[in-house]
């Protein structure tokens, strides 16, 4: 049993991967309406980057992760949590079987997602920068298409690899190398007529704060929807994320500007 006076009301699936679960609680800080700590949210972590590759078992039809994905769920229930957030995008491929089982609210990251393009965007076409899991996962397309808002799937190849390799950068920790990738597949998703691109991959989430200048495009960070989402169902005030952490640029033809980005497409 744990004591009442330190009982968490948030439980945090993290580790999948560590970055982004660091993201996620950094934004859930920055974003909490608070002028002293025990203004902030009672939460606890449980990091699991043991767990099995979400997308390789999206992409393979085997169900590796839902089982420990199960035990974190339990394991948090234990802890008398009133709510539960999974930072990580292609883990919500389970997130049915493990609402079914799970005392806790889990909140879903596709639905504040949704609630956060309405904020930012009345109608439009919504590219998605995800993993080849989530995608072939469909809940996002499915949320999106039903909230009205159009899809935007860029058909150039280049798109998803600049996509997969931003992910992979940001596991590895190559801030500002992965930082320079997404920015080149948001430009792609512009030219294929996106108004809003939805980074719906926390990994992407951690280089947000680092992109330059989208050109007008809409971005929507799956993490700072998910924080969000989190303290609004807690009943926790939210403001927008302030001082939120960015890498260096990288120098010379490492990172090209939007600008150029444009002139060499």
């Amino acid at each position: 049993m744990i004591d009442d006076g330190i009982r968490p009301q948030l439980g945090i699936i993290g580790g999948l991967g560590p970055l982004a679960s660091a993201d996620f609680y950094f934004k859930l800080t920055r974003m909490t309406e608070a002028l002293r700590d025990n203004e902030h949210v009672p939460c606890v972590i449980l990091s699991v980057p043991q767990l099995p590759d979400r997308t390789e078992a999206i992409l393979s039809n085997h169900d590796a992760p839902l089982a420990p994905l199960r035990a974190a769920v339990s394991t948090l229930n234990a802890l008398g949590v009133a709510c539960i957030a999974m930072p990580c995008n292609t883990a919500h491929h389970w997130y049915d079987r493990l609402a079914a089982n799970s005392s806790a609210e889990i909140i879903h990251i596709g639905d504040a997602v949704v609630a956060e393009i309405r904020r930012s965007l009345d109608r439009g076409r919504v590219a998605n920068l995800a993993t080849r899991g989530t995608l072939v996962s469909g809940f996002y397309q499915h949320r999106i298409s039903a909230a009205g808002f159009d899809l935007c799937l860029p058909q150039d190849a280049e798109f998803q690899e600049r996509v997969d390799s931003a992910i992979m950068l940001v596991k590895a920790g190559s801030i500002a190398e992965a930082a320079a990738e997404t920015e080149r597949a948001l430009h792609l998703a512009q030219l294929a007529g996106a108004d809003a691109a939805l980074l719906g991959c926390t990994e992407l989430s951690v280089v947000a704060a680092s992109l330059g200048d989208t050109n007008g495009l809409i971005v929507i960070d799956s993490n700072a929807a998910l924080a969000r989402a989190s303290l609004t169902r807690l009943g926790f005030g939210v403001q927008e994320a302030r001082g939120l952490p960015t890498v260096p640029r990288l120098r010379g033809n490492g990172r090209p500007t939007w600008l150029a980005a444009q002139q060499a497409s």
